[in-house]
């Protein structure tokens, strides 16, 4: 799904954002997790009443942050009226809301997202540009994870796909903090089908596990240790994604309560590996058995959410969170709504359906939480890494102004901009989403001034339907970006 964005011009490693986040917003390390999130965040103690955390006697053992991959704020109001008491409700009615809460960066990815969320800085601090990046290091690009160092277990990283460990994540994170501040007594257990997500959300202390469609089931990388733990084995081997081959993902509300969306079956919706456009969506695969397209179905459908949170079940209890007056964190990064909310778009009753269905999941888990650990024992926080714009072709039928943006279009914009300035030349490297790498070699062969450089092909972005605005890697560095949009 694409739609109009603003892209970052840079010759090296940048994202686009505002202004560093002041001193007061990055602090406490808690909060700011919470405030620069994208539109919403909870912060609820796991407690009968409404307090934003557990009273002195009864300090948590746990909190889990849970982040909702790409789930709108506007998901919470929408389709309220079929959520549960358990669930998000309860964080409502319970916990601290959080109803202004907004990223002041562009890069609105699941990478930037978790970084932000993880850490508290942007991504001109910390690195995370996006989910991949035009490494000048090796000529190419590359997931912004992806780690020579870090073999994946089970499988052969592929450099532009895989993530595999947090070495290029510059800074540290709230997991991080909270394993120094007790000499490493603390645990950091992280858990999502993506593995940036996972990664990001456990820093560099703590573990991270995240499932991979060519294992079929959760890996980690070498960064952590030399083998998946035998608990991890284990769990693979009760192979619970097979368990959904042939099985019907159908709607879980009457047919009435889908008036809120757009109708089921939308010219523009993708048919994700098979899953078909239209309720029901059945898990299965042409060779008749699970193959990689199957995993990869597997992750667009509410059977992954339970899988996910069945093994965040078994990493609490394996890893041994919660169990002594060492505070652990365990992150887990729900990954379903970002999957299909790509495939159906934002206003599609397949977003609609997962989540009120996740809505039920989670109220199961903190069911769980509470079952094991007591009330006020665990803190719970909850948000999302970014939302998404409708499906372009949907809102021009209802006569918006909206369209997509082709990187051919942008490219030969900015290439004749910079020919017409500075003579003919291989100008741009790359355009990796959202982001034009300027060829740096090119700039020092002509001995140009990489800021003009910038500034120009900025400018010839702008003439692009579609654009309206620019930030350089100059402004980045600098801290020059100008006046908000």
């Amino acid at each position: 799904m694409a739609t109009s964005f603003t892209p970052p011009l840079t010759s090296s490693r940048s994202s686009s954002l505002r202004r560093r986040p002041s001193r007061v917003r990055r602090l406490p390390a808690i909060l700011a997790c919470l405030v620069a999130l994208p539109a919403f965040g909870f912060l609820a103690a796991a407690a009968p009443t409404a307090t934003a955390a557990p009273q002195a006697n009864a300090r948590p053992r746990l909190l889990v942050v849970i982040v909702l991959d790409q789930f709108r704020a506007d998901n919470l109001t929408r389709f309220a009226p079929w959520f549960s008491d358990g669930g998000f409700k309860r964080l409502m009615r319970e916990g601290a809301v959080f109803t202004d809460a907004q990223y002041t960066h562009a890069t609105t990815y699941t990478g930037p997202g978790h970084a932000t969320i993880s850490s508290g800085s942007y991504a001109h601090v910390n690195g995370i540009v996006g989910n991949r990046w035009f490494n000048p290091a090796t000529q190419r690009v590359e997931s912004v994870l992806y780690d020579p160092k870090a073999d994946l277990f089970g499988v052969k990283a592929v450099p532009k796909d895989d993530d595999t460990s947090p070495r290029n994540f510059i800074g540290d994170t709230l997991g991080d903090e909270l394993r120094l501040s007790n000499h490493l007594q603390s645990k950091v257990v992280s858990v999502s089908l993506k593995d940036r997500a996972a990664i990001l959300l456990a820093g560099k202390l703590g573990k991270a596990y995240w499932y991979h469609e060519g294992a079929g089931g959760f890996i980690s990388s070498a960064y952590y240790g030399d083998r998946l733990p035998a608990w991890v084995t284990a769990f693979n081997a009760r192979k619970l994604p097979d368990a959904a081959f042939g099985k019907r993902w159908e709607k879980l509300l009457p047919e009435a309560a889908y008036a809120v969306s757009r109708q089921d079956d939308f010219p523009q919706e993708n048919d994700f590996q098979g899953l078909g456009r239209a309720f029901p969506h059945t898990l299965t695969d042409k060779s008749g058995k699970p193959t990689a397209a199957f995993y990869e179905a597997f992750t667009a459908t509410p059977f992954s959410t339970d899988y996910e949170l069945e093994f965040a079940r078994r990493a609490i209890e394996e890893e041994g969170l919660g169990q002594d007056d060492a505070p652990d964190l365990l992150g887990v990064s729900i990954t379903a709504p970002d999957i299909a909310g790509h495939a159906f778009g934002p206003y599609s009753q397949e977003t609609q359906d997962l989540a009120v269905r996740t809505d039920r999941q989670l109220a199961d888990f903190f069911t769980y939480l509470d079952h094991r650990f007591g009330r006020n024992r665990t803190l719970i926080a909850l948000t999302s890494d970014h939302g998404a714009t409708p499906i372009p072709e949907y809102m021009q039928s209802l006569g918006v102004d909206a369209g997509r943006i082709k990187k051919k279009q942008l490219s030969d914009a900015l290439g004749a901009a910079l020919t017409a300035r500075y003579g003919a030349a291989d100008w741009i490297t790359t355009l990796e989403d959202p982001s034009v790498f300027l060829n740096r070699a090119v700039i020092a062969e002509k001995r140009l001034d990489p800021a003009e450089v910038e500034r120009v092909a900025g400018e010839a972005a702008l003439t692009v339907p579609g654009i309206l605005r620019y930030f350089t890697r100059t402004q980045l560095t600098s801290g020059s970006l100008g006046p908000s949009v």
